[in-house]
């Protein structure tokens, strides 16, 4: 404790740095939406794309993998927006000591370090977003409110759940304000999203088209999530207690009566988000709310309170790093935390794990087999784990399983639903809406594909016959259909 504050950041973030440089691990969650973006707009990747997030992370990401070959420059640059966010916690407490032990301890950073994901820029922004909009509360100047708006459209630029936040957040503090100024929050939102709507534009010729994509797919995720999956995490024990304990402690020193009075704007806009995550519970989504959390909560506690602050947190960022200690030489069937204490009899840790054997078999099957295109199962996005580890150029293109059963039905929908209202009086008119998922089948040559692999099993096709087996790759023949 005898050392200064800049001391102490330097050694936070050299030792946040190594862990992250040297694990191996890299994130599972939503994985393919960034790693495999950024692999394809790099020209890495062997397959087509299809991303169910922004497309502008990947794109800002591509140099680095382009640069590197893998994905270690990409997540290098994610740990730079994670180190910016803790020096801006500190930036915007005014250097205070406490804030600043209270934000190197806080076991969200180190669980976030080495994971690729777009949260950690998001909140970022989303931090300085709402720093400008407390100062137009305190000082009622409309260039706070409108770099305030700029910073949250830069953040939901790069992760689409910012949008449910930033809702929570506009009905908590404008609820009560000039209906203009809502309008200029909401024009600076647009100003900040920006780079995203610039892109979408460029790519498939219509700014909003990811943003729609995404929200039209929760939407269909939440009323019809037999159909197509549920997309979110079960709300098991283990996955609401690992969210509750990544809360800051002395989290409810907010919750009393003389805060509430003076800061009831942010207490209802925390209460709020905090249900919003517990109704899908994952420990990431806890970063978006934790910055702001420890700039309230560092005005407030005081020492003895701080010294068991500091020894829970320690000791749980420390049981938090463990995973990815051990991943720096070994590899394990449960990566996270988390997901250890999800089956922690099941978890175990071997030499090499499943990716790297999986690199190797495409390694000896790219030189038994050159320039093919290769269809990939049993499962319908096993494409893109073989797309997203493979490096080399002597597979032309790994092709989706889900995608080649429609060629053999002579389909392109995946889902369609269809609302029409019927009217209860004679009306010469009635209004529908339709809307679905298609594969966009003219891109690919499906009566080409000659050869298929299955991961860990041969895959289950009528028309197909087992050639040969690697370690977890199986190669079968296609026979024309």
């Amino acid at each position: 404790m005898k050392l200064d504050n800049r001391a102490i950041l330097i050694i936070a973030i050299t030792v946040i740095f190594l862990i992250t440089i040297l694990t191996k691990y890299y994130g599972d969650a939503d994985i393919g939406d960034y790693a495999d973006v950024a692999k394809f707009f790099a020209g890495e990747y062997n397959a087509k794309i299809r991303s169910s997030h922004s497309y502008f992370y990947g794109f800002i990401s591509s140099p680095f993998v382009k640069l590197t070959g893998n994905f270690s420059g990409m997540k290098i640059m994610t740990l730079i927006w994670l180190i910016l966010l803790i020096l801006s916690i500190y930036y915007i407490s005014g250097k205070d000591r406490k804030t600043l032990l209270l934000t190197i301890t806080a076991p969200i950073f180190w669980y976030m370090a080495p994971i690729i994901n777009p949260i950690q820029i998001a909140s970022l922004f989303f931090l300085w977003g709402y720093y400008f909009l407390e100062r137009h509360n305190e000082q009622e100047k409309i260039k706070h409110l409108f770099y305030s708006g700029i910073f949250f459209g830069l953040a939901w630029v790069f992760w689409d759940t910012v949008l449910h936040f930033g809702i929570l957040l506009f009905l908590c503090f404008f609820w009560n304000k000039k209906a203009y100024h809502s309008f200029l929050f909401i024009i600076a939102i647009l100003i900040g999203l920006a780079p995203r709507l610039i892109l979408d534009q460029l790519l498939f010729n219509f700014p909003f088209y990811t943003i729609l994509k995404s929200f039209i797919g929760g939407i269909v995720n939440s009323l019809w999530s037999g159909v197509i999956g549920s997309g979110h995490t079960p709300k098991t024990f283990v996955n609401v207690f690992c969210v509750l304990i990544i809360i800051p402690l002395y989290s409810w020193t907010l919750l009393t009566k003389e805060n509430f009075n003076k800061d009831k704007f942010f207490l209802f806009f925390l209460l709020l988000s905090l249900l919003l995550i517990l109704s899908n519970p994952q420990i990431r989504y806890t970063l978006i709310i934790t910055p702001i959390i420890l700039l309230k909560i560092g005005k407030l506690i005081n020492e003895a309170q701080l010294k068991k602050y500091l020894y829970f947190s320690v000791i749980l960022s420390i049981l938090i790093i463990i995973p990815y200690l051990i991943q720096i030489k070994y590899s394990m069937n449960n990566s996270e935390f988390n997901s250890i204490l999800e089956d922690i009899n099941g978890t175990s840790i071997i030499s090499i794990g499943q990716s790297e054997i999986i690199q190797g078999d495409l390694d000896a099957i790219s030189r038994d087999f050159p320039n093919e295109t290769f269809l990939v199962g049993p499962f319908p996005d096993d494409y893109a784990i073989l797309a997203r580890l493979y490096s080399g150029n002597n597979i032309k293109e790994f092709v989706s399983m889900q995608d080649y059963k429609l060629y053999l039905k002579n389909e392109t929908i995946l889902f369609k639903k269809e609302f029409r209202p019927i009217s209860n009086i004679n009306d010469r008119r009635e209004i529908w809406i339709i809307g679905g998922i298609s594969a966009k089948m003219e891109e690919f040559e499906f009566s080409n594909i000659t050869k298929g692999i299955g991961i860990n099993s041969i895959i289950n096709l009528n028309n197909s016959e087992f050639i040969k087996k690697y370690n977890v790759l199986y190669i079968s023949k296609i026979n024309k259909a």
